[in-house]
């Protein structure tokens, strides 16, 4: 008698817990059918589509994995990430000097021969675009050029970009020089260098088509436009790569974003009819680098056409990119390419079952699955490949507003608290009926 009601209260208690993890599936606008290949591994492996991170808020808290019985599957969202080592140098500063053409010069003593790839050179002034040149040399008596001609710049206070790249190299010394930008110009003054190695393991990318819209030339601020449709919204960009047909350069570029052309803005009326206006939606900047191609004095050519993205930053779907020329003559970009790296979803499911994916909700709240506690790194975990069907409308989207919230939906907070306090109680209740069964196990 005791065993019936211990089993009676564990299929309760199952049953309320089901009864949190159902959906309701009236509150996302879209859906896609998941499949799953064949395999006795116990997880799955879902990547991300660029119609779901159009469909999806931008935080993807609004994802649900659903089974055939309407009852969410839990899951690890996860991102590969770029591996960066950079290790600065503390050079010594052994010479500082200023050429017959007025460039100030620094030589830098890094003790022994070490390899480096980069340089930081700052210098002063808040609005500049000055050429750098930079020079190796293992007895401080012969140098060989690295560089002929890089630029650092300085838009303003906050927006200045000094990195200088380096063919690798391990001279135990550099020399920098660091022209000025035009005849009348002072002698520059050069505050700091900076010295790096940097190594870098790339997580694995996924193309993205990008759709030319329209260039055009500004002379007034000496730029080069150009504008690119990604097709959808919000997808997690890397970098960008732009084909440049000149063979030497060295330009500023800055980035900038947004999601629509125009947006409408309601107008007051005295009547009851609504009107509204089309106004233009501002670009937002996104970053700023430079991009470059140039020959050594060995003949070896160096260049740098990728603008990469910050991982956690927004991307939009359409990109205007400005190529800043100043007195040179405009670059041609002849295209321009993007990669991305994709989520993934991790999940557990029996056998080849297939799943339904549901986006699209503004009010869902993060999910939160036990789960990721067991999955400390989902990215390693064997798993079977998922993939996602077509996304399509959800039929049930906004029928809840025709029939009434089950009471459990309006009052989970309350439900919880409940659950909480029946778990407790029964758990007593289970106690003391095993106490009973051995009890009565004994004197039988």
């Amino acid at each position: 008698m005791a065993k019936s009601r211990i089993l009676a209260i564990v299929v309760l208690l199952v049953g309320m817990v089901s009864s949190v993890f159902a959906l309701e599936l009236a509150g996302w606008k879209y859906r896609a059918e998941v499949t799953i290949e064949d395999g006795t591994s116990e997880y799955c492996s879902l990547t991300l589509t660029p119609g779901i991170y159009d469909a999806a808020r931008l935080d993807l808290a609004d994802i649900r994995l659903v089974d055939a019985g309407d009852e969410q599957v839990p899951y690890v969202l996860a991102k590969p990430k770029d591996i960066t080592e950079r290790h600065r140098y503390k050079p010594v500063v052994i010479n500082r000097s200023t050429s017959a053409d007025r460039a100030a010069m620094v030589t830098l003593d890094f003790t022994k021969q070490v390899v480096k790839n980069s340089l930081e050179v700052e210098t002063r002034g808040n609005n500049f675009r000055r050429a750098v040149k930079v020079e190796g040399s293992n007895d401080n008596i012969e140098f060989f050029t690295l560089v002929e001609r890089a630029y650092v710049f300085a838009i303003s206070y906050d927006r200045r970009f000094e990195q200088v790249d380096l063919p690798t190299n391990d001279y135990r010394y550099l020399r920098i020089s660091v022209l000025p930008m035009a005849e009348g110009e002072k002698s520059p003054v050069i505050n700091e260098v900076r010295a790096f190695k940097t190594e870098r393991e790339l997580a694995k990318r996924q193309p993205v088509e990008m759709i030319h819209v329209e260039h055009s030339e500004d002379e007034k601020s000496s730029s080069s436009i150009y504008v690119y449709d990604l097709a959808y919204r919000r997808l997690p960009v890397s970098e960008i790569e732009l084909d440049v047909a000149d063979d030497s350069f060295y330009r500023y570029v800055t980035l900038e974003g947004r999601d629509a052309a125009t947006r409408k803005v309601k107008l007051d009326s005295e009547d009851n009819r609504q009107r509204f206006r089309e106004v233009e939606v501002r670009w937002e900047r996104i970053i700023s680098d430079t991009i470059y191609r140039y020959t050594t004095a060995d003949g070896k050519k160096w260049e740098k056409l990728v603008l990469r993205l910050p991982s956690e930053g927004r991307v939009y779907r359409y990109l205007k990119i400005t190529v800043k020329n100043y007195d040179d003559k405009p670059v041609t970009v002849r295209s321009a390419s993007a990669k991305m790296i994709t989520h993934k979803i991790v999940f557990a499911a029996e056998g080849n079952t297939a799943a339904t994916l549901y986006v699209g909700s503004e009010s869902a709240r993060p999910p939160r699955y036990d789960l990721k506690r067991r999955l400390n790194n989902p990215l390693q975990v064997k798993a079977r490949v998922a993939k996602l069907g077509n996304i399509t409308d959800n039929p049930l989207f906004g029928q809840f507003e025709e029939k009434p919230v089950a009471w459990t939906e309006k009052h989970k907070v309350l439900l919880l608290i409940i659950m909480v306090a029946m778990v407790l109680v029964l758990g007593g209740f289970i106690l003391k009926s095993f106490k009973s069964i051995r009890s009565e196990e004994v004197q039988n």
